[in-house]
């Protein structure tokens, strides 16, 4: 009895002392903190929550306390409600009063925990506080869905590369990440045929001229898709296609663009606190489907796929080495990178900044290569550069361009 009631107020304390993120539900439905569909429930009701009280008592890990306050959801019932997705099977550490979760986490940077001066560190200072001083990572849309199909305005920071050809122009995707440049894969840039010529924001359904939904009655739609130039293409020097390493590249837009609610920056992991990774995450993927060789959707496309360790994707991709420079993700059934454009983002919502962490969609991957068996089960899991492990290289970018 001592024990449930000591469950019960740390549970309390955690959920009412701190203000906590909202989600934004369709019938009950929502994103847990792993990147899952759930179910806005009672707390008492999800037995996933139940069954870390149940082993953690009084002496929850500080990851799994922050999990617990992210997954707050909004109902008009009574009571503190979750988003709950009891498919899950919690990762469960050896009880230890000293314990702080940190093992239960993989750092994106590095699979030892990175220290915080070291991480930041290591960054060019410039370009970390042109970084920090962007909105970004606020999604839009008017609901949560398990479609396919992205909401309008959900991803404001998807980007379409503009190939100078009038065949099929869009060729790969990125992701917009200041009001000045764009991040998306070297190989997109790095002995192709066609010159990229312009990047393409706020795009949503390729073939329309308007994009517009209509939401209980009421016809919104976004402002037009803005083209603009780019002054410069910036593939990261050491990139080597062979090998698949460095598989990362910047550009830099003819003008700063005037963030709206259908173009706005992505977050990058510039903080330790938003490197590390849970292995029970799901990351987004979105894109227009396209890659060098495929053609596009027209609606812009998004997917849950499975981080995986590097481990995994070696004994798959044994011809390739598998290092610090690359993400896993994905290889379950038909969702895999096939849903998005290569050099597009991988992300999640994440602890950003500020005392209290605020989530934020944080991007720690770029489509690069994997997947071969698109739309077949027998995919393999898609492989990423990996933002975390390039970020002293893009910010000392953006501040010398």
């Amino acid at each position: 009895m001592k024990m449930h009631c000591n469950t019960t107020l740390i549970f309390g304390l955690l959920l009412i002392a701190i203000s906590l993120q909202v989600i934004n539900a369709q019938y009950y439905t929502c994103l847990t903190p792993y990147n899952t569909y759930g179910r806005c429930v009672p707390h008492r009701e999800c037995k996933f929550l139940q069954k870390l009280l149940l082993h953690y008592g009084a002496a929850l890990p500080q990851n799994i306390a922050m999990d617990v306050r992210r997954s707050r959801c909004q109902s008009n019932a009574p009571g503190i409600h979750v988003c709950c997705d009891d498919t899950l099977t919690p990762t469960l550490s050896p009880l230890n009063p000293t314990h702080t979760g940190d093992n239960e986490h993989m750092t994106a940077g590095h699979d030892n925990n990175t220290e915080t001066d070291e991480y930041s560190a290591s960054m060019n200072k410039k370009g970390l506080n042109i970084l920090r001083a962007q909105k970004c990572g606020a999604a839009g849309g008017e609901r949560v869905s398990h479609g396919e199909n992205v909401d309008l305005f959900e991803f404001p920071w998807m980007a379409l590369l503009i190939y100078n050809t009038e065949e099929e122009p869009f060729k790969c995707g990125g992701s917009l990440i200041t009001d000045r440049f764009v991040l998306t894969a070297a190989h997109c840039m790095v002995n192709v045929r066609e010159k990229i010529i312009g990047v393409r924001l706020g795009e949503h359904n390729i073939k329309e001229e308007f994009d517009c939904v209509t939401i209980k009655s009421r016809q919104i739609c976004a402002p037009p898709v803005e083209d603009i130039d780019v002054e410069k293409t910036i593939p990261h020097p050491d990139f080597n296609n062979a090998y698949k390493r460095n598989d990362v590249a910047l550009i830099k837009l003819q003008h700063s663009v005037q963030f709206k609610k259908h173009i706005k920056p992505i977050c990058l992991p510039i903080i330790p606190d938003a490197a590390k990774i849970p292995k029970d995450l799901r990351f987004f993927i979105a894109g227009w489907g396209g890659t060098e060789n495929d053609k596009t959707a027209d609606i812009l496309q998004k997917a849950l796929v499975p981080f995986k360790t590097r481990d995994q994707c070696q004994q798959i991709y044994r011809r390739t080495r598998i290092t610090e420079n690359h993400l896993c993700a994905g290889g379950d059934g038909l969702i895999d990178s096939c849903k998005g454009d290569s050099g597009g983002p991988l992300f999640y919502l994440a602890p950003y900044s500020g005392s209290i962490k605020s989530p934020r969609y944080v991007q720690y991957g770029i489509v690069s290569f994997g997947g071969t068996e698109c739309g077949s089960y027998k995919n393999y899991p898609g492989i990423y550069a990996n933002v975390a492990y390039f970020m002293p290289w893009i910010t000392r970018e953006i501040a010398r361009n």
